[in-house]
C-alpha cells in the first residue's frame, strides 16, 4: 500500500483505474480493477531503449542537456558547500556528470534501474551508478545532498523512500525533490487528460499539502517550495490542453520519444505553437502559487526527537 491508513475516497476514474485519495495523509494513488502492479523495470527499458549520445536529435538533445546543466547549477547554488551527491533515478547521468566536471563535486552517485541508461552512464560518462532500486542498495557512506527528480510518483512505497533518504543524508544535509503537482491549473481543468496522469508510468500523485506532511513526518524542514519548472511546466500545460481539445493521449509527448512521422502530428504541432506562449505566461504568473504544474521542494534534514 502507498500509505498505512484505511480511509480513502475516489477522486477520478479513467482507463480502468481509480485514483484514490487518503483522507489522513492526502496522498493520491492509482489502483486498477485487476489490482495489478507496474513492471517498473520493463517500463524503463522501453523508455530508454534508444539510449545513445544523441537520443532526441540534435536540437532537442541540446535543449535536454541545457536543462540538465541548469539543474546541476541549481543544485550547486542551493548547497554550494556540498561535495557529495546521490541522485535517485539519475536518467542518463548528465546532471551528475556536470556537477562533477564543472561544480567541483568529489563524489557523484546515481541509481538507474534501466540497463540501457545504466550502461550509458557507466561506460560513456564514467559515473558511479547502481542499477538497483534504492531500497536494495547498501551504501557505505552518507551524502551531503540527495536529489530525486520525477521519480517519487513512479514508486510503490514513497514513505519508505523518504525514510531511506533520511538515513543516507548527512546531518543538516539537503534533500531536493520534484514531482507533478496534482492540483495544478491544468490538472483541475483537463481532468483525465492531464499529461501527468500517465497511468502507464505513474502510481502516486502529490499535492503541496500531502508532500509537505510526508516530509515533516520524516523530520525534513521545508526551506523552499515552488510550482514552476522551465523544463516541464509549459510543456505539461500545452500537452494537457491539446489532449482535452483533441481527445487524444499525449500525442506530441509520445512522438518526441520515437520521432515516427504521422500526418496527425501536424495538427498537434500547430496547436502546440498557438498555445505555447499563453501557457508560459500563465505558468509564470502562478510561479509562487500552489497551482503550477510541478512541485519542487528543497528541504534540510533535522534531528529526530524522541
Amino acid at each position: 500500500m502507498i500509505c498505512t491508513h484505511e480511509n480513502y475516497e475516489t477522486v477520478l476514474e479513467t482507463k480502468g483505474y481509480k485514483l484514490q485519495k487518503c483522507l489522513s495523509c492526502y496522498i493520491i494513488f492509482a489502483k486498477n480493477d485487476k489490482n495489478d502492479t507496474l513492471d517498473r523495470v520493463q517500463v524503463y527499458e522501453n523508455y530508454y531503449k534508444k539510449e545513445k549520445a544523441n537520443r532526441f536529435g540534435f536540437l532537442l538533445e541540446l535543449l535536454v542537456r541545457m536543462f540538465r546543466f541548469l539543474r546541476a547549477s541549481k543544485i550547486f547554488f542551493s548547497a554550494p558547500r556540498s561535495k557529495s551527491i546521490l541522485d535517485i533515478g539519475s536518467g542518463r547521468g548528465y546532471t551528475l556528470y556536470y556537477l562533477k566536471k564543472y561544480f567541483g563535486f568529489k563524489k557523484t552517485v546515481g541509481t538507474q534501474i534501466s540497463e540501457n541508461a545504466y550502461q550509458y552512464s557507466k561506460q560513456e560518462l564514467v559515473l558511479e551508478i547502481y542499477n538497483r532500486d534504492l531500497l536494495d542498495i547498501s551504501f557505505q557512506n552518507s551524502f551531503s545532498i540527495i536529489t530525486i527528480w520525477h521519480v517519487l510518483e513512479h514508486v510503490e512505497s514513497p514513505e519508505r523512500y523518504i525514510e531511506r533518504i533520511y538515513q543516507l543524508l548527512d546531518q543538516d544535509g539537503i534533500f531536493e525533490l520534484e514531482v507533478p503537482n496534482y492540483i495544478s491549473w491544468t490538472s483541475r481543468w483537463t481532468g483525465r487528460h492531464w499529461l501527468a496522469i500517465d497511468l502507464d508510468h505513474h502510481i502516486t500523485f502529490f499535492t503541496p499539502e500531502s508532500l509537505t506532511l510526508l516530509l515533516k513526518k520524516y523530520n525534513f524542514q521545508v526551506i523552499k517550495m515552488r510550482t514552476f519548472s522551465l523544463e516541464y511546466s509549459t510543456f505539461t500545460s500545452v500537452q494537457s490542453i491539446i489532449n482535452l481539445l483533441t481527445n487524444t493521449d499525449s500525442y506530441i509527448f509520445k512522438w518526441l520519444g520515437n520521432m515516427d512521422f504521422n500526418p496527425k502530428i501536424i495538427l498537434h504541432i500547430f496547436l502546440f505553437i498557438i498555445l505555447l506562449l499563453p501557457c508560459l505566461i500563465v505558468n509564470l504568473i502562478l510561479y509562487f502559487s500552489n497551482s503550477g504544474e510541478v512541485l519542487t521542494i528543497t528541504t534540510k534534514k533535522c534531528k529526530k526527537y524522541d
